[in-house]
């Protein structure tokens, strides 16, 4: 077999494996894989981090989400027929790879019911407003992408969000919302990855 044609067969693999990184790199994990618990303030506000202590937060692709729980025991939420409650996230990246997406997913509750859903969200980077789409208002899957610009290492990155809760009966003790959440990497920063691992293990075919 000469050289162009093992070129040739190969190059399918190459693209299906960059593909491959490439979707790997933007799975969902942080490195610690952490589980926090939060508790409403009188308000109904929920504070999570703050400008002198951030949450931070290190990408992993391989690692699982950072995981939430929300419970009232002012009994703030209580209106069976939904409330609002705003959540304010202040999140470090201590990571080393820029973020361009955030995803979050309201989990069911302990009925096995999921009918909290996000109203409304807003973004800023180091105090600054920032531009983004978002898709997902209105349900329990939230996915903000194409930032105006990417979240560095060393940015904090700010998130308040409204969410419509639909908690537990009156006098239940669990949790009144349960959230999964996560950064994905910048995408040139995925490819550049990808693209790195195929060099290397073309050098070690070319060795062999």
């Amino acid at each position: 077999m000469n050289a162009l044609t093992s070129r040739l067969k190969f190059t399918p693999i190459l693209t299906l494996a960059l593909l491959m990184m490439c979707n790997t790199a933007l799975a969902q994990g942080t490195a610690t894989g952490m589980f926090t618990s939060h508790f409403v303030d009188p308000g109904p506000v929920v504070l999570i981090g703050d400008a002198i202590s951030p949450i931070p937060i290190d990408l992993d692709p391989t690692g699982a989400p950072w995981s939430k729980s929300i419970t009232d025991p002012g009994g703030v939420i209580t209106n069976p027929a939904g409330e609002l409650l705003t959540m304010i996230e202040t999140i470090l990246n201590v990571g080393t790879e820029p973020w361009l997406d955030w995803h979050e997913q309201i989990l069911p509750n302990a009925t096995g019911v999921s009918s909290s859903s996000w109203i409304s969200v807003k973004l800023s980077i180091n105090g600054t407003p920032i531009g983004f789409s978002d898709m997902g208002l209105g349900t329990g899957n939230l996915w903000l992408d194409t930032f105006s610009q990417p979240v560095l290492p060393g940015d904090i990155l700010e998130i308040i969000k409204e969410v419509e809760v639909f908690p537990l009966s009156p006098g239940s003790t669990g949790p009144i919302l349960r959230i999964q959440e996560y950064p994905t990497p910048e995408p040139a920063s995925a490819a550049l990855i990808g693209i790195g691992s195929l060099v290397l293990f073309g050098k070690r075919r070319s060795a062999k």
